[in-house]
């Protein structure tokens, strides 16, 4: 018997996930039997997660107090099995009973990275006015909020290009004339053009042919990308570490984008690398604030939240004054609503919430987000076409070409 989404849309943690994730997720469910007398927490029952569907289920606790679920109830919607309710030791089937499962890997992700986060307080951290740590925190967000703060420029060489392009009149001499103005950096955009990556097949040796080749909109992104590594820099030696991080994140996230968006209509790989370049780039002038509340770095927690309530708005503000196109803009202040949906085709939003997903697979970070396949955007990129199983052999695929554009931003 099919399954429903009707049937799994009431229960909890998937209450409120968006269609298309429900829509994926009743493909994963299964139907399955108990009888009258089994122990659903018996060692050799099913260990993945369980909703009662058909019956009545005994609950004993410790202490022998017995509560009984049945089928159809508001309780039913709680899954029996993983996470166990931690006080009840036997679950006994009162009569014939149905259960609908679930992975339980795909039950517990869902938890950590919508339910919690939906059922909690935004600020995720609860401040006092008395405490000192928390004075200083309010004062600097409202530091921020008000734009008492400085933020970054566009460096240079990177408006000197994008106005060359915006001129009709320039020619391909014209930008490479500017960009030879940097010997380090019309090296790396030579090598560019000549990378797999990129489409280079016959190897040219002149910055005019790599401006030819690559085109003068892909050549303006590729530019600003190159030199953006130097605002992810700070003289602050209690943040270096996280700038640091900061810039490798960007980077991988980057690499990544090129990869998806070279598989989905209407998304042009070079631009997605500098769309996932700049994702994060408001967490830059609130991290080089922040160097000046030692107080504030001694707590990762509290600088983590800040960072991240904020860092969307401030990017968004940084890029509106760079004179980015929204879609940019757009991807900046919603990178990270992992559960983003609308009906439109895939995004360079989309596309930068899925590389960030990749991009966490096998860290520590990843405990608290959804696996990739979980997210709505995941089901857009390349045509709607991927799954878990392509996905990630396709990423691991792409790994030379990924490490490669990683190099070639950070300027190896």
């Amino acid at each position: 018997m099919p399954i429903e989404t009707s049937q799994i849309s009431q229960l909890l943690p998937l209450r409120g996930l968006p269609e298309p994730v429900l829509s994926y997720i009743k493909q994963l469910a299964w139907i399955e039997q108990a009888n009258p007398g089994d122990d659903l927490y018996a060692p050799d029952a099913t260990r993945d997660s369980a909703y009662l569907l058909k019956g009545e289920v005994s609950l004993q606790h410790v202490n022998g107090s017995i509560r009984t679920i049945k089928a159809g109830s508001i309780e039913a919607n709680i899954p029996l099995i993983a996470p166990r309710p931690s006080e009840a030791i036997h679950a006994l089937c009162s009569g014939d009973v149905e259960l609908l499962c679930l992975p339980r890997d795909l039950v517990a992700s869902i938890y950590s990275s919508w339910w919690e986060s939906n059922q909690a307080v935004k600020t995720g951290i609860e401040l006092k006015e008395d405490n000192l740590e928390d004075q200083i925190y309010m004062s600097f967000y409202q530091k921020i909020k008000s734009g008492d703060y400085e933020l970054p420029s566009m460096p240079d060489i990177a408006v000197k290009i994008s106005k060359a392009v915006e001129n009709s009149n320039s020619s391909s001499a014209d930008l490479a004339r500017i960009i030879t103005a940097d010997p380090p950096l019309a090296a790396r955009l030579i090598r560019t053009a000549n990378s797999p990556a990129f489409g280079g097949e016959k190897s040219i040796t002149d910055c005019r042919d790599a401006v030819t080749r690559l085109g003068y909109g892909n050549t303006r992104n590729l530019v600003t990308s190159f030199v953006l590594k130097n605002l992810f820099k700070t003289d602050a030696i209690l943040i270096q570490k996280r700038m640091k991080q900061l810039w490798n994140h960007s980077r991988r996230v980057a690499a990544i984008s090129h990869v998806l968006a070279s598989m989905s209509p209407g998304l042009i790989s070079d631009r997605a690398i500098l769309t996932g370049l700049i994702h994060d780039i408001g967490a830059i002038p609130i991290l080089v604030a922040a160097a000046e509340y030692p107080e504030l770095i001694d707590n990762p927690m509290k600088l983590d939240n800040l960072v991240n309530s904020l860092k969307g708005e401030v990017g968004a503000l940084i890029l509106s004054n760079w004179g980015f196109p929204q879609s940019d803009i757009e991807a900046t202040l919603h990178c990270d609503e992992w559960f983003r949906f609308n009906d439109q085709p895939a995004d360079y939003t989309d596309l930068v919430i899925v590389a960030q997903l990749f991009s966490y697979v096998g860290t520590q970070e990843m405990r608290n987000l959804p696996a990739p396949d979980l997210s709505p955007a995941f089901h857009k990129i390349a045509g709607g076409k991927l799954n878990p199983l392509t996905s990630i052999a396709i990423i691991n695929e792409a790994e030379k070409e990924i490490n490669a554009i990683e190099e070639l931003l950070e300027g190896n």
